[in-house]
């Protein structure tokens, strides 16, 4: 019985490390890009032994597989939550998020797609199908917001232009640093997006931009507190 019992702990034990893993190295990909961190960095991060990274994979490549699996997985759960509020859609809603301070400076938190697309244009057939797979069906879920409930052509067409300008505009922002023209493109694309597609849901534009701007200023204050922090 005791025998049984230490198996299923060691199992357990096993399956919450690799969970670990995953979920660090998906976060760590999005900040610093796929070949941005190596194993021995990223088993340093999580307090263990680089050799135990063979108990859970066989390769890199199969711990970059599973990361990205999830990393795509979580985006996608974000955007559905975001978009969908409630009975309505909120279009307006999901644009200020996406396109906000808060978001540009929070990539290891942030879209996947937009983090790793130019990684992913670089690597293999099997990621980038992965990735094909995944904004497949955000298109598909835009589409339905955007035909209100009708997936119609028009409205993949529509979907197809406003994910390209928010993956886009996201991209730019960041590639500039947090600077005035950071925020001019975001902020225009905010407002453009919004306007173009006729999006509705919540407060105006002009006062979802400030809120906006506000939340990437908590989120730069919060992470200059803890480098203070962790340089004490």
């Amino acid at each position: 019985m005791l025998y049984r019992q230490t198996m299923g702990h060691s199992k357990a034990s096993k399956a919450n490390t690799h969970a670990r893993l995953v979920q660090a190295a998906a976060a760590r990909f999005k900040e610093r890009g796929v070949d941005g961190i190596s194993l021995a960095d990223l088993m340093k991060d999580l307090e263990l032994t680089h050799g135990g990274f063979y108990k859970h994979f066989a390769s890199r490549d199969e711990l970059v597989t599973e990361a990205l699996e999830l990393a795509l997985a979580q985006s996608a759960d974000a955007m559905r939550e975001r978009l969908l509020r409630g009975e309505e859609a909120d279009l307006a809603g999901f644009v200020d998020f996406y396109l906000g301070e808060a978001h540009r400076d929070s990539r290891a938190d942030g879209c996947a797609v937009a983090a790793l697309a130019g990684d992913v244009a670089r690597k293999g057939t099997d990621l980038q199908a992965q990735f094909r797979g995944q904004i497949e069906r955000n298109l598909e879920l835009l589409s339905t917001v955007l035909g209100a409930g009708n997936a119609s052509d028009d409205a993949r067409a529509r979907a197809v232009a406003v994910l390209s300008e928010l993956y886009g505009a996201l991209t730019m922002a960041r590639a500039v640093g947090d600077s005035p023209l950071s925020r001019e493109i975001l902020k225009t694309m905010r407002e453009r997006i919004v306007k173009a597609r006729g999006a509705t849901g919540g407060a105006a534009v002009e006062n979802r931009a400030v809120r906006a701007g506000a939340a990437g200023a908590k989120v730069k204050a919060a992470g200059k507190k803890r480098r203070v922090t962790r340089g004490r």
